[in-house]
């Protein structure tokens, strides 16, 4: 199975609702229990019953991601779907990562939400008050201070805009209507965030376009480490996935998915090197 794609398989507790904890991993070091459920729960020790912590300090997210889903889940009363994820001390800015399993779009997904935040919205989810379609829709008021909109370059190397602008949307619009079954019920794509600004590629090729980047992304607040291409392969093999730094690397990812797949970099819900054997197994 590729690194977060649902298996369709349910998890070993798949009766999730309320009176269950939930899971709170660690993994950044130099971060302590009571601080998490502090930033959690302020100033409400009763609340933080709700949650049960677990250090796995250094742990990659997928490695946490398949410890939760392997758990014995009915043994532990905690939800099998939702749980969160400390991987920095940086809790006002980088906050906590919500994970949610097998969603509706058919892949395991995650917002970073300040911790207050992310309590507020898995314990929402568990009653079902809110779903994960409207979570992904409410991204720009809800992320933390480091949020990712308009943040990933798109580079159109196409010579006709329309074919750009038919790129540019689905690469924004990622997995949100996937599944969705009455059209009705699909997001205004006006109304969704944002996460790729256009770049013209001006004739330039990949290596130059890679070299120019660094300089051109901090002049405009954009991922200096990361993009994307559309060229004439688009239709065929998908976008192109570039990597600046620390290694320079590319990929070509198929589908709606490619769409996500700097988001869930960035946001440290895969690296680089898992986002590669998912689009590789598409």
């Amino acid at each position: 199975m590729p690194i977060s794609e649902s298996s369709g398989a349910p998890t070993p507790e798949s009766e999730d609702g309320p009176g269950l904890a939930f899971k709170v991993y660690i993994t950044a070091s130099d971060l302590e229990e009571a601080a998490v459920l502090e930033a959690l729960c302020p100033g409400n020790a009763e609340d933080a019953e709700n949650f049960k912590v677990e250090k796995l300090v250094g742990q990659k997210t997928q490695h946490v991601i398949q410890r939760h889903r392997d758990a014995n889940h009915n043994e532990s009363g905690t939800n099998s779907k939702l749980f969160l994820v400390f991987d920095s001390p940086d809790l006002s800015e980088r906050g906590t990562l919500l994970v949610t399993l097998d969603e509706y779009h058919g892949f395991d997904d995650g917002v970073r939400l300040l911790p207050d935040d992310a309590n507020g919205v898995i314990s929402s989810m568990s009653i079902s008050n809110e779903d994960w379609y409207t979570v992904r829709q409410d991204v720009p008021d809800s992320m933390t201070p480091m949020i990712p909109l308009d943040h990933f370059a798109l580079y159109n190397a196409l010579t006709r805009r329309e074919d750009f602008n038919y790129a540019l949307m689905a690469m924004n619009k990622g997995l949100q209507d996937v599944g969705v079954s009455d059209p009705a019920e699909e997001g205004d794509v006006d109304e969704l965030p944002k996460f790729y600004k256009p770049v013209r590629a001006l004739n330039r090729n990949l290596d130059q376009i890679i070299s120019d980047h660094p300089l051109y992304a901090h002049e405009q607040g954009l991922d200096e480490a990361h993009f994307a291409l559309i060229d004439g392969e688009y239709r065929h093999k998908g976008a192109l996935l570039v990597q600046v730094s620390p290694d320079r690397d590319s990929f070509r990812c198929e589908g709606e998915v490619a769409g996500e797949i700097l988001r869930w970099v960035f946001i440290n819900l895969m690296t680089w090197d898992d986002a590669k054997d998912l689009a590789g197994g598409q």
